[in-house]
């Protein structure tokens, strides 16, 4: 994707000025920058929903303004802000409508579009509601839908406006393997973001907004050296020092994506950690979100551990805080240390 001196706005007011850009195939652009600075405008406009004011955005040598809807739905997907309303159809119901620009002339979907629908829903792991009323779903329930919905249609390219919106931290984090996932297999990823430990984390250039419209692009690690997000965000010292701290915390020392591959495996594995590997679980299914056991009380848990500087009981042998798939069991089990149960049910 090729952007060029694109200005976007409406009504012939510019909202975002003179944005140029090359894209390459599998790359990660992440949109920063305060409330109201023009993110969703020019997502709109580098989709075509919006008419630039100025300049154009490429695919190939072609203009998305001349490609047909339906080609072009099958070079580009969309996650937006954008409530859809279905009626009467289900969670999987709304996955399959991402197969529509592959279904026949009359609507009717092949065993290769069921396939993708499946492929899709078990990568934002969706079977267990896929058969409920999508009005039925939970608000993130309905963002992991839509995203599998995007993903269904197989694209080029993957823009998405906030796709982290109504998500809890597990499903933000394993949204970014998926994103990670499919950026190794050549998609390309367009979103917008506002968490910026994410933006940093998972991306190859991050693209900044301000609230006067001017566009700025960095690698991740230049967006901290370079002490932009003070002035991008209007921070004064004290705040902008108290989040520095906690990206470069969040960032533990890995650079750009192009070094994360001896640095820093996944969002899930920390393999710099004197303790790695602590278990024997593979790399598929860890986590290493907990480094100790929600069982830290027990004297005599039935696994080994060791105690550390801290007085924190680590464990060397029990998966169980480590396996991902346990991590709501952990949570649970913490909520109830810290607050025990009321009838039955946690607080």
């Amino acid at each position: 994707m090729r952007i060029e001196k694109l200005s976007a706005g409406y009504h012939k007011k510019i909202i975002v000025k003179n944005v140029s850009l090359e894209v390459s195939r599998g790359e990660i652009i992440s949109l920063i920058g305060p409330n109201g600075g023009g993110k969703s405008t020019l997502l709109k406009t580098i989709l075509g929903e919006l008419k630039p004011l100025d300049g154009a955005a490429y695919i190939g040598e072609e203009d998305i303004k001349n490609i047909s809807l339906k080609e072009l739905s099958k070079k580009m997907s969309i996650v937006n802000t954008d409530r859809v309303k279905p009626e009467h159809m289900s969670a999987m119901d709304v996955v399959m409508s991402g197969r529509l620009p592959y279904s026949d002339g009359f609507g009717l979907f092949s065993d290769k579009d069921r396939e993708a629908a499946f492929e899709a829903a078990a990568l934002m792991k969706i079977e267990g509601f896929s058969d409920k009323p999508f009005t039925d779903l939970s608000d993130g329930q309905k963002q992991r839908t839509l995203i599998a919905r995007a993903i269904c249609q197989e694209p080029e390219y993957l823009v998405m406006d906030e796709p982290t919106s109504y998500l809890d931290i597990r499903h933000r984090l394993e949204l970014m393997e998926v994103i990670r996932g499919l950026s190794d297999k050549g998609v390309t990823v367009i979103m917008s973001l506002h968490e910026l430990e994410l933006a940093l984390m998972i991306s190859d250039r991050v693209l900044m907004i301000d609230d006067k419209g001017e566009v700025s692009c960095k690698e991740p690690g230049e967006v901290l050296e370079s002490g932009v997000l003070q002035g991008l965000y209007g921070m004064d010292d004290e705040m902008y020092k108290a989040v520095k701290r906690q990206l470069e915390a969040g960032r533990q020392n890995t650079s750009s994506r192009k070094n994360a591959e001896s640095k820093h495996c996944t969002y899930f594995l920390n393999k710099e950690c004197e303790y790695y590997p602590c278990h024997k679980l593979g790399e598929e299914k860890f986590s290493c979100l907990f480094c100790y056991c929600p069982l830290y009380d027990m004297e005599d848990c039935g696994g080994t551990y060791f105690i550390s500087e801290k007085g924190t009981k680590n464990c060397k042998d029990c998966t169980f805080p480590h396996d991902r798939d346990n991590y709501g069991l952990v949570i649970k089990k913490l909520k109830e240390k810290m607050y025990g149960k009321t009838n039955g049910r946690e607080i």
